[in-house]
């Protein structure tokens, strides 16, 4: 048996039954080897065997966890979620943070086996330690937004006309995102490639990002190649490829008019449409060498008046935050970060 056989069926339950049948709590949780941690609960939520990998995860000795009612070994802000949990027999895997002896927390994913045994119910808890893997992500997130950073204020030297662009289009994407309810990791991912997302201007001359005038047309080739020397520039440094796609995606429009590809509708992600319409309402609300800055609702009519561009269900968001006010303000001047940075 390993890992992937331990699942709540029929057959499992009674092995399990046969077991603390012969040998009591502790034989279930000792005989299974292909369980690296485990404890049996009673059905009233208290511990009544571990083995020994998990007396070491958390520095209790069993005799210390013998009787222990469950949720006073996790974390206070995981306990309501376990307690539903074990009040409905949920036999779902899941993840919380379990209190050591020491007051630490061990991040940890769930695979749960109830049984019964003359007529009463018990629970099978196997534990995998997740505690290095994530503070790992979280060191290697945490090195991405200094990287991002830095990028960030080496484009923005360079041009002063857009200082403080990129973070304020990241804040209005992530807000965008937040109001049509699209997931953590999505909004997670608008955060990071909004934030990046004209990193690629770095390799375009400065004397074009800075003309006072219209751009000639061989002017515009160099601007639009900038989102796929961003994406060549991001590929490879361990950003989730959804961020990477926003930086590439990011001028294509719902109509197919964008660029560097010309994609339209479906066949541009969600993500990179809600940064592409934040982007276009912070650069019209922004100044420019060229023209002067808007109000939000002035750029938000703008944007209506080419609708087609745009995402409908994001345009149409993107519309309420201004009516309402959660978008709002004096004009974008320069110097002056109007939003927070990310």
């Amino acid at each position: 048996m390993d890992r992937s056989d331990f699942k709540p069926n029929k057959k499992v339950k009674f092995f399990l039954a046969k077991l603390f049948e012969n040998g009591g709590a502790e034989s279930v949780v000792t005989a299974l080897s292909f369980l690296d941690m485990a404890f049996v609960l009673s059905r009233g939520g208290k511990v009544i065997a571990v083995n020994d990998r998990f007396t070491d995860l958390i520095g209790y000795s069993h005799e210390e966890l013998f009787g222990e009612d469950v949720l006073n070994l996790v974390d206070t802000k995981d306990r309501d979620n376990l307690q539903k949990k074990l009040s409905t027999n949920c036999g779902d895997s899941y993840s919380l943070d379990l209190l050591t002896k020491s007051r630490t927390t061990r991040h940890v994913s769930i695979t749960p086996c109830l049984f019964s045994y003359r007529g009463n119910i018990y629970r099978l808890a196997g534990f995998v330690d997740n505690t290095d893997t994530i503070n790992l992500k979280n060191s290697q997130i945490h090195h991405l937004h200094n990287i991002s950073k830095a990028l960030i204020r080496a484009i923005e030297v360079r041009d002063p006309y857009t200082i403080g662009h990129m973070s304020r289009t990241a804040q209005l994407s992530v807000t965008i995102a937040e109001h049509l309810g699209l997931s953590k990791a999505s909004i997670s991912a608008i955060q990071m490639g909004a934030s990046l997302h004209d990193v690629g201007k770095s390799a375009i001359p400065i004397e074009i990002l800075v003309k006072p005038t219209t751009l000639e047309p061989h002017e515009w080739v160099f601007i639009k190649k900038h989102p796929e020397i961003g994406h060549k520039m991001l590929f490879d440094i361990g950003l989730e490829k959804i961020s990477t796609d926003i930086v590439l995606l990011h001028h294509e429009c719902w109509d197919g008019s964008g660029y560097p590809f010309g994609l339209s509708r479906n066949e541009i992600p969600l993500e990179a449409l809600v940064v592409h319409t934040a982007d276009s309402l912070e650069a019209i609300a922004g100044i420019r060498p060229y023209r002067k800055a808007y109000s939000f609702d002035e750029a938000i009519q703008i944007m209506q008046s080419c609708h087609q561009k745009y995402h409908p269900d994001v345009l149409d968001s993107c519309s309420q935050l201004v009516r309402s006010g959660m978008f709002c303000g004096k004009e974008f001047t320069p110097g002056i970060n109007t939003f927070t940075e990310l």
